[in-house]
């Protein structure tokens, strides 16, 4: 079926009460960008929306007021928690950790120990999408019997830099799920701990060689030392992948590492170059500046944040990159 065109914003109030469920759900989707001085008029249609007696109905209209931040909607969004549809439930919750983090953290903590398995998931990707994640309340969950809620945990564990948990991690490196394991060794990784440092390494010749390569450079891992060598030299393989192994060689004071990433600088493919970008200011690569100056003399106004991002972790050790700063913000910031 053909999805509807999106709605004029008076369009999108009509179809609030429209016969077809898409047309609703197409509604609540315009809703979410009203003009400014018509902002009540969209959250009180989206608050109509929440009222469907289609599931998905309400999902949209959860996910448009968290898109919209209606704070208005926060008492019924703690009561949709318990929507009968699971789509909308789910969005009720990541709806009120973006309207208000601090006054629904608590509520969406509790949901940690809620019996439905996607109810959990969920409070942990919101809380740790707010920023009130709390690493000793997520490893309840690192023995969680489901497998998508262990996995989240578990990655979360890294981002939150939980080194008071490793010994959990730890014993996921054992879990019946080969996608725990992997995600425990790369959490390990992330904490510098070394013992899933044998799982990642086996991962190198796999789908899962990127995030494998970047936790090996963490480590420091000199057993990978070949395989990130071998990795790093396939012409035809992804750029992007190639340059993460060449991140672990930099880190591994391989100097492959970095006639490699000045090769992607050079790269067609702008997803690469912006990588290769990042990584000269993450490994404060100032041997490559002549480089990064040339690559941004070809780039177009959207790479321009990433050069700019990298120019600041460089300036400080260095005057061509400090001017060079100067130069692109006088640039992308007149005035």
């Amino acid at each position: 079926m053909i999805p509807p065109l999106t709605p004029t914003f008076e369009a999108a109030l009509r179809d609030v009460h429209a016969r077809g469920p898409r047309f609703r759900i197409a509604a609540a989707k315009r809703l979410v960008d009203p003009p400014l001085e018509r902002r009540a008029e969209a959250v009180a249609g989206l608050l109509t929306l929440t009222n469907d007696a289609v599931g998905a109905v309400r999902e949209a209209a959860y996910e448009a007021i968290g898109e919209l931040g209606a704070h208005e909607a926060l008492f019924g969004l703690l009561e949709a928690f318990d929507d009968g549809h699971v789509g909308a439930r789910q969005a009720a919750v990541l709806a009120a950790g973006r309207v208000a983090p601090n006054e629904t953290a608590e509520a969406i903590e509790a949901l940690l120990e809620d019996e439905r398995p996607e109810m959990r998931f969920s409070a942990v990707w919101t809380l740790s999408r707010i920023g009130n994640a709390r690493p000793e309340r997520l490893s309840i969950l690192l023995k969680d019997p489901d497998e998508e809620v262990r996995l989240l945990a578990v990655e979360c564990m890294g981002e939150l830099d939980a080194k008071g948990q490793v010994e959990a991690i730890a014993a996921l490196l054992e879990d019946r799920s080969d996608r725990v394991r992997f995600a425990a060794a790369n959490a390990l990784a992330a904490l510098g701990d070394s013992r899933g440092a044998s799982t990642l390494r086996a991962a190198l010749h796999g789908n899962r060689a990127f995030d494998a390569a970047i936790g090996l450079g963490d480590l420091k891992d000199q057993a990978s030392l070949e395989d990130l060598t071998a990795l790093a030299r396939r012409r035809f393989r992804s750029p992007i992948l190639r340059a993460a192994a060449a991140r672990a060689l930099v880190k591994l004071d391989d100097p492959l590492g970095v006639r490699v990433i000045r090769n992607i600088l050079r790269s067609w493919r702008i997803e690469a170059r912006q990588y290769a970008v990042q990584l000269v200011g993450e490994l404060r690569l100032i041997a490559l500046l002549p480089d990064l100056a040339r690559a941004l003399r070809r780039s177009d106004d959207t790479e321009q944040p990433v050069y700019e991002a990298t120019l600041e972790q460089l300036a400080p050790q260095s005057a061509e990159a400090r001017a060079l700063l100067a130069s692109v913000r006088r640039t992308n910031h007149p005035g």
